[in-house]
């Protein structure tokens, strides 16, 4: 077993545990739709929430010729699994039995949070560029630092205008840069 394949077998721990969450969570208001004030920007976030997860997953792909795993780069990995989940915690509201769920109101109460997990994720992935140097493709360093840049952008949005405008343009750039990115990637695996 390889240093990657030790790895990757945590990171598949959290990222499960992750999905498991959101999905439970989305699970339980489907059952108790009949209590719940549905809200878009909650779904779009949730939505964001699953596709980032898929995609943190996918990239860990370009990493699969990292020679030396160092407690550096593994802490850096398990970093970003860690806001993966918080980021799912941070878009499932839960829906106590019998009582109303308000999808809007929690997406209000903790957007900020959600957003503010996202920018931190999308630091960390700025500082693991940096292992990208140790792979075979050493050129992927630059190239998926400045990525991330516009998804940084689009994360502060979310968080400095409180305008349903921007909290909408902001999840559905998210959304669309990330299906986008998925798109390319697949045509990169080998």
């Amino acid at each position: 077993m390889t240093g990657f394949d030790l790895v990757l077998l945590l990171l598949s721990f959290v990222y499960a545990l992750a999905l498991g969450h959101l999905l439970s969570r989305l699970g339980a208001l489907l059952v108790a739709r009949d209590r719940v004030r549905f809200s878009g920007l909650l779904a779009l976030a949730m939505l964001n929430a699953v596709t980032q997860v898929y995609i943190g997953w996918l990239a860990l792909w370009d990493f699969r010729g990292v020679e030396t795993w160092d407690l550096y780069t593994i802490t850096l990995f398990l970093v970003s699994s860690i806001l993966l989940f918080l980021m799912c915690v941070a878009a499932s509201p839960e829906s106590p039995h019998g009582e109303q769920v308000d999808m809007e109101a929690f997406y209000w109460k903790h957007h900020r949070l959600f957003y503010g997990l996202y920018l931190g994720l999308l630091g960390v992935y700025v500082a693991m560029t940096a292992v990208y140097l140790n792979t075979p493709t050493p050129e992927l360093a630059l190239q998926q630092a400045l990525g991330n840049v516009p998804y940084i952008l689009i994360s502060l949005l979310a968080i400095l205008v409180p305008g349903r405008w921007a909290q909408w343009a902001a999840g559905i750039g998210l959304f669309v840069m990330s299906a986008g990115w998925a798109i390319i990637f697949s045509h990169t695996i080998s």
